[in-house]
């Protein structure tokens, strides 16, 4: 594309982008999170093939693809695409580059996989998609939006998160432990790392690499832009500093509906009715003052699942109306309190909040979800700083199993988009002692 046309659409000049027969014109004002905005799409998975429990994380230019799947609750079929957005390494949109910069092949593709659901109360059709395709691919490393739409990509059914590594010798070594803080050594865990350049030439390290360090694939609680407290000619240490410290919050809390036909553990009352399935739940005691109990989890994510005589869970999995309860003795005037979790997105928005109910003095709220098994968290939202606190019901425990990941991010004098060149998950569990 030439230069001139560079120009005109960088300063803010409104021309249509045509790649080859694909015509992509999504809204600069569109949020880089994951986000639904669709009420008939449901159950939304997004992972590295073959790695049903992993991020969508993929290497550049490699064998390697990404797995995306959903539920439309909608009767008539639709015809789903598919464009991806470039954004930095703290989420904002790649500003400086043409999708042409980015996208190897048309501007848009369609998700042409889909099977109708069998034998559920609940009727829907199931999308899948494997990417890249032979159509849409990117050719630069770094953070995605993967923007799914029906007809116009200004107006998504949903949007999600990814992101593409390239190879370097960048490496990246470290281990969880307690807070080097005193105050906080019971109930933080602090993640020490080193970054080793491995003879990658950075001319100013410091500022041309950005690290960050995430949670459970949390972003609402991230390390953005960590500096490092010492630099070496050929190494960046992250270690003994209090500034990457997290609050290591409780083992998550869950629920099993993959049998209807018993009930599980935490399931209190399954009940149908004219509106549909109604699984109550347990009562979610709050658990701030309780000692740490070790109790796998699966740090947040759901894993679909009918084991009632389903051969294909995917389309015979049926939806059930969750009802989720936390007794507490009254409601509190300056925060909202949330679900959170993949069922949810890991959203603390108005989707996610809960209702309070006076009579029963609870916190209650009532979601349909696909048959499966989910965990989750309860957390709360302060209404005036914004400020959330997953510890305020769930405790915060140095002991809590968790999974860290550090990103690193790399952009050269004189560049236009943040590449990632570095990626390293880190275990709690797995480093104690």
């Amino acid at each position: 594309m030439n230069r001139i046309l560079r120009s005109l659409l960088l300063t803010g000049i409104m021309i249509p982008l045509f790649f080859g027969q694909g015509k992509v014109q999504a809204s600069a004002d569109l949020p880089n999170e994951d986000l639904e905005y669709s009420t008939t799409v449901r159950t939304i998975l997004f992972y590295k093939e073959g790695f049903e429990m992993s991020a969508p994380v993929m290497l550049l230019n490699s064998q390697e693809r990404l797995v995306l799947s959903f539920d439309d609750l909608a009767e008539d079929l639709r015809q789903y695409r598919f464009t991806i957005r470039h954004c930095t390494a703290d989420w904002s949109e790649s500003s400086d580059l043409l999708p042409t910069d980015y996208i190897a092949g048309f501007g848009e593709d369609r998700i042409e996989d889909y099977s109708y659901s069998f034998n559920t109360t609940v009727s829907y059709i199931h999308y899948s998609l494997v990417f890249p395709t032979a159509g849409l691919r990117p050719k630069i490393s770094g953070n995605y939006l993967l923007i799914v739409y029906p007809e116009d990509p200004g107006e998504p059914s949903f949007t999600r998160r990814f992101r593409v590594v390239e190879t370097s010798p960048v490496g990246i070594t470290g281990k969880i432990g307690q807070s080097v803080n005193i105050q906080d050594r019971l109930s933080r865990q602090e993640v020490d790392f080193t970054v080793s350049l491995n003879g990658m030439q950075v001319s100013d390290p410091v500022h041309d690499l950005k690290i960050m360090i995430t949670q459970n694939d949390r972003w609402d609680n991230a390390v953005r832009n960590a500096k490092p407290r010492f630099v070496r000619p050929e190494s960046l240490d992250f270690t003994f500093d209090e500034r990457n410290t997290f609050n290591g919050g409780n083992e998550f809390r869950a629920f099993d509906t993959k049998s209807l036909v018993y009930r599980s553990e935490r399931i209190g009352v399954i009940l149908y009715d004219y509106s549909g399935i109604q699984v109550y739940l347990l009562d979610d005691p709050p658990r701030p003052l309780r000692n740490y109990v070790t109790d796998k989890d699966i740090n947040g994510r759901m894993f679909i699942k009918n084991e009632d005589h389903a051969t294909n869970s995917d389309i015979e999995a049926d939806y059930t109306w969750i009802h989720f309860t936390l007794p507490v003795n009254a409601m509190l005037p300056d925060r909202t309190v949330h679900i959170l979790g993949a069922l949810t997105g890991w959203q603390i928005n108005d989707s996610t909040r809960m209702d309070w109910d006076p009579a029963g003095k609870a916190y209650t709220k009532k979601i349909l979800f696909k048959q499966g098994y989910y965990n989750y968290l309860y957390i709360t939202r302060d209404k005036r700083t914004g400020a959330t606190d997953e510890g305020f019901f769930e405790g915060n425990h140095w002991e809590t199993e968790n999974e860290y990941t550090v990103w690193v991010y790399y952009r050269e004098p004189g560049g236009l988009y943040d590449r990632l060149i570095a990626v390293q998950n880190l275990n709690s569990a797995s480093q104690k002692g």
